[in-house]
């Protein structure tokens, strides 16, 4: 459908290197262009493992790595150490790709103390990083044993288990202590992109950080595109009534409130790629999302641009 990134949704992508290995090459002997993320663990991963995924086109791979405190990951069964994590982040510095990890708040037993050494541990690790809230769902040792473990769990509405906000309590921590703690450490992290955002709109930002800003603008772009249907309900211009695109370009500025010539630059780039295409027919130009007028008309009639697409 000309994608040009995919997030390859396996919990542990590194599990088997041999496999890794072989798809990697894949990617190279195809000539793929395409840029692809995956997920892992800190203890499946090695240097000259991540450098092959680089090659191949992946972008960043995820670790789980819950608690910066030893203990904590013993009592949750995670499996691995501190150094593995500390390893698994140099050697994502080393071949050049982002590493990301992942921290979890309102594990069995959480106090102040385990919640600072996560936050120790992450500044350490020198990698993007995020913080989740424990979801103890039916059917894990967590929910059906919670007996065994320092935890209450607060609500059985199950529109609350998003990982977004902490739905359980220990006997050294709140709810809204783990709230606080989260919002603190990302506040921060918001801070700093609101001010690489002005940086943006300032035009003073490096070329990496336009790179990093444009995309999330654009990001954001085509998935109002998307959700909202707007081609589909903007499609429609009569020639008479002067330029189509700059008729489009206008109504996608208005719904989504980005700058205007944004607009036009990234839309040029989609119809450019084939994503979007233009027809002319009985005095109107519409707009349609290629692969929709594909599986409308069929390669038969479908030109052949569209049907790569």
């Amino acid at each position: 459908m000309g994608s040009s990134y995919i997030n390859i949704a396996d919990d542990l992508f590194t599990a088997s290197k041999p496999r890794v290995r072989a798809l990697c090459h894949e990617f190279l002997n195809r000539n793929l262009d395409v840029h692809w993320s995956a997920f892992s663990r800190v203890n499946t991963v090695d240097v000259e493992t991540l450098r092959l995924m680089k090659s191949a086109g992946c972008h960043s791979v995820s670790f789980g790595i819950e608690s910066g405190n030893p203990e904590m990951l013993k009592r949750v069964k995670k499996g691995i150490t501190i150094d593995q994590a500390r390893k698994a982040a140099r050697a994502c510095q080393e071949a050049g790709i982002r590493g990301h990890a992942s921290f979890m708040v309102g594990l069995p037993g959480e106090n102040r103390e385990t919640m600072q050494d996560s936050l120790a541990l992450q500044n350490e690790l020198g990698i993007e990083s995020a913080y989740h809230f424990l979801a103890p769902f039916p059917g894990t040792e967590v929910r059906e044993k919670i007996a065994d473990y320092d935890l209450e769990i607060l609500t059985r509405d199950w529109d609350e288990y998003n990982a977004n906000r902490s739905i359980v309590r220990t006997s050294a921590l709140s709810a809204r202590d783990m709230d606080d703690f989260v919002h603190g450490v990302h506040g921060r992290v918001e801070e700093a992109w609101e001010a690489l955002k002005q940086k943006y709109a300032d035009k003073a930002a490096t070329p990496e950080e336009q790179m990093q800003v444009g995309g999330f603008y654009r990001m954001e772009m085509i998935f109002k595109l998307l959700t909202q249907d707007v081609i589909e309900n903007h499609s429609v211009y009569p020639l008479d009534q002067g330029p189509a695109l700059e008729a489009l370009c206008n109504a996608i500025s208005g719904l989504t409130g980005l700058d205007r010539d944004f607009v036009e630059f990234n839309l040029k780039d989609l119809m450019g790629k084939g994503y979007i295409r233009a027809t002319e027919n009985r005095g109107e130009t519409c707009f349609s999302w290629a692969h929709h007028v594909q599986q409308e008309e069929g390669p038969a009639h479908g030109d052949s641009h569209a049907r790569e697409s």
